[in-house]
């Protein structure tokens, strides 16, 4: 399936018979700051924030692009990734460049956590998670982090120095983890370490993890090999990859489900629209390398993507 672009508005082609609307918004149609987009979330009235790498927060709101950088707001640092919207409401990022600090927004006002707060000497955040009791799990390259509103403390997984990329908590308080050698998952208390020589991970990067209706959907980080997307369900696996399936990219970096079920993947050469087992690619420009998604957030009947050529809205 491919986009074609008109002038603001470009029109879905599918194989199927499938129909959608986009808007493309760059810096050539509209105030946003920035075309490099590596974050977007959407929080419970419709705001979105998006991360950016050299000029801090966007936000986007009735129509209007907002800059949040160093100089008016909150937000000291000029990369925001990542960006997490918890079952509260509250927006949490991570902002860098040139220190790394932690920020949840409450609709009203922003709270810093510094390493004053968190007993680290240095901030890293790749990824957010939040269980069904509301904590907020942190996890980078100082391993996992859990904030129970009061307090913090440190998450003792049974594999040391790595780097989280990936966390997901299902409603059974599992958690899945993936990181740059594998992936670990605790199970009804038990932990298990995976790789790609002890289980059917088919790479050993793993750079997104979600739960999905009782089966764990995993992305792996692209490179040789055959990557792609890979399901687990009571453990047995299912691996889609370029060989197989129609998947466009072996770097699946984002996985997210809309409210009809469908689920939306992001990768380093256009999006992924998978409905059941049935996987169609979606394409927005011509050419090799011209296709880049880095994050992806549902909203009712919109899909929000953030790409390095800016902020697309899909209308379902």
């Amino acid at each position: 399936m491919k986009l074609k672009f008109t002038t603001i508005f470009f029109c879905l082609i599918a194989m199927t018979s499938f129909s959608q609307t986009a808007e493309l918004f760059d810096t050539d149609n509209s105030e946003i700051t920035d075309n490099d987009l590596w974050e977007v979330t959407v929080d419970n009235n419709g705001k979105l924030y998006l991360g950016t790498v050299k000029f801090g927060l966007i936000t986007y709101e009735n129509g209007e692009f907002k800059n949040n950088n160093k100089e008016n707001s909150a937000i000291k640092g000029d990369a925001v990734t990542p960006i997490f919207k918890d079952s509260k409401g509250n927006i949490w990022l991570n902002y860098s460049k040139p220190n790394s600090e932690i920020a949840k927004f409450d609709g009203t006002e922003w709270t810093i956590y510094t390493t004053k707060e968190i007993p680290v000497s240095n901030i890293s955040v790749i990824d957010f998670a939040e269980d069904k009791d509301g904590n907020i799990y942190f996890g980078g390259g100082n391993g996992i982090f859990k904030f129970n509103g009061v307090s913090w403390s440190e998450i003792d997984i049974p594999k040391k120095g790595i780097t989280v990329r990936a966390m997901d908590i299902n409603e059974n308080g599992d958690i899945a983890i993936g990181h740059n050698s594998g992936l670990i998952i605790r199970s009804n208390g038990e932990w298990k370490i995976l790789d790609d020589e002890n289980s059917e991970l088919q790479l050993s990067v793993v750079r997104a993890v979600k739960y999905i209706d009782n089966k764990l959907y995993v992305g792996y980080g692209g490179g040789f090999g055959n990557g792609g997307l890979s399901i687990m369900e009571n453990g047995k696996w299912t691996h889609f990859n370029k060989s197989n399936s129609k998947i466009p990219d072996h770097m699946v970096r984002d996985i997210e489900v809309d409210k009809n079920g469908t689920i939306w993947m992001a990768t380093n050469n256009g999006m992924i629209k998978m409905t059941g087992n049935e996987i169609e690619p979606i394409y927005f420009r011509e050419g090799m390398y011209k296709n880049t998604i880095l994050d992806i957030a549902t909203q009712e009947n919109i899909v929000w993507v953030a790409t390095n050529f800016g902020l697309i809205k899909i209308t379902l």
